[in-house]
């Protein structure tokens, strides 16, 4: 009866002890890293109550293997305090050295193995350790034939530790599923993806997929946002909408610059797709549907269409109906004049044929423009023997689709450079 109240008071001391080293692992920093030295050391202390409540159990045997506990003990705690200041204070604190997470976890627990072995030897002199470790080869094939699994993930994890991939806090995919790494364990990686969910991924798995990651080399990322515009509206008049749309959307960089790609003809419309660049991958979802929200705005100022995807058969082409002035149809279409680069980019100025237009620096001319390249009076456009007549009357010249011109006959779409500010003809 007596035995059996020893037995379970110490199970109880031992029990005691392991909520107390538990409860202060949470709260202290120092007890939390040394925590395995503690739990053995709770053992060691029940072991030693227990000898002292039974003496008749103080036999050379059970000194030895108290012996040997105590001798085990010190040893981890010995090495546990200098793997301390190895990682933490000489690699981490004083190198700057970011240590893979598993790194002095697989250490200590290697060391403790050999530890164990050792003292078992310096203990028991006697002993026959190979047996011990023959057998413990053997139990640890069977084990790691039942686990391999659960090996496969830690090995794989060990592997991410020391390779770095991707490390806390990276914006990652893997496979079809993509978010910020959070956590990263001996067995699983842990992602916190853009609905704030917690996606845990054996590292197995991680080792097997391709992972693209969004902040190696940098954060820097671009965004692509395709759309489609109607063929009757330039694509220099597009590309300008465009980059303005781009401007001002919180998360676009400045640098580097939004740009347009015209994509493809479409059946139905032209695709142009706009290129910006964030830093955070994170928001990129909230990002694309700010610019195709002010796409649509800007569309819609500019009386750009979008087209519908629809399919037209037509049977007999239809007479192109052609505007009339004076009252008198003379098969002449309206002309005007597109500002597509410079300070006054997107204006434009209708052309009269009753009446010249002029371009330049004067307030007076019918466009005037801040380039301070531009001359008073740059060039005259006049409506002449049936065709629009650009003259040049700078001191600087005027260039045609590249080329110096003192006077032009013009045609649609030619690009007039004056100064840095291009104008594009338009009929």
């Amino acid at each position: 009866m007596l035995m059996t109240l020893t037995v379970l008071g110490s199970v109880g001391v031992l029990s005691l002890l392991i909520v107390i080293i538990a409860a202060l692992q949470r709260r202290f920093f120092w007890v939390r890293q040394l925590a395995f030295p503690l739990y053995v050391a709770a053992g060691v202390a029940t072991l030693e109550i227990l000898a002292l409540l039974q003496p008749g159990y103080q036999t050379v045997a059970v000194r030895h293997v108290l012996d040997w506990a105590w001798l085990f003990l010190g040893l981890i705690t010995i090495f546990r305090l200098l793997g301390l200041y190895l990682f933490d204070v000489h690699l981490t604190a004083r190198r700057e050295i970011r240590l893979p997470p598993l790194l002095p976890a697989v250490t200590m627990t290697v060391i403790y193995l050999v530890t164990a072995f050792v003292s078992l030897r310096l203990s028991f002199p006697k002993l026959d350790v190979t047996a011990l470790i023959a057998t413990s080869a053997v139990t640890s094939l069977v084990l790691g034939l039942a686990l391999q699994p659960i090996l496969g993930n830690f090995f794989a994890g060990l592997v991410i530790s020391i390779e770095k991939p991707f490390r806390l806090n990276d914006w990652i995919k893997v496979g079809e599923q993509e978010g910020r790494v959070v956590a990263i364990t001996w067995r699983t990686t842990h992602l916190r993806t853009r609905d704030n969910d917690n996606l845990v991924i054996p590292n197995g798995k991680m080792a097997e997929e391709r992972v693209l990651n969004y902040y190696y080399p940098h954060p820097v990322h671009r965004e692509k946002v395709r759309v489609g515009a109607h063929y009757d509206e330039p694509p220099y008049r597009v590309h300008r909408v465009l980059l303005d749309c781009a401007a001002g959307v919180r998360g676009v960089l400045d640098t580097p610059a939004p740009d347009v790609l015209i994509v493809a003809f479409e059946p139905s419309s032209i695709l142009y797709e706009l290129r910006v660049w964030t830093d955070d991958i994170a928001q990129a979802h909230q990002i694309a549907s700010d610019l195709r929200g002010r796409i649509w705005e800007e569309f819609h100022k500019e009386g750009i269409v979008i087209p519908y995807p629809i399919q037209r058969l037509e049977l007999a082409r239809p007479a192109r109906p052609r505007p009339e002035a004076d009252g008198v149809d003379d098969g002449v279409w309206p002309a005007r004049l597109y500002v597509a680069e410079g300070p006054e980019r997107g204006r434009s100025l209708t052309l009269d044929r009753s009446a010249p237009a002029t371009v330049g620096r004067s307030r007076s001319c019918a466009l005037p423009l801040s380039d301070p390249n531009t001359s008073k009076e740059h060039l005259r456009l006049a409506w002449e023997n049936g065709a629009w007549v650009m003259t040049d009357a700078s001191s600087s010249g005027t260039r045609v689709n590249g080329k110096p011109a003192e006077r032009a006959v013009l045609r649609p779409f030619d690009r007039i450079a004056v100064g840095d500010t291009v104008i594009i003809f338009e009929t």
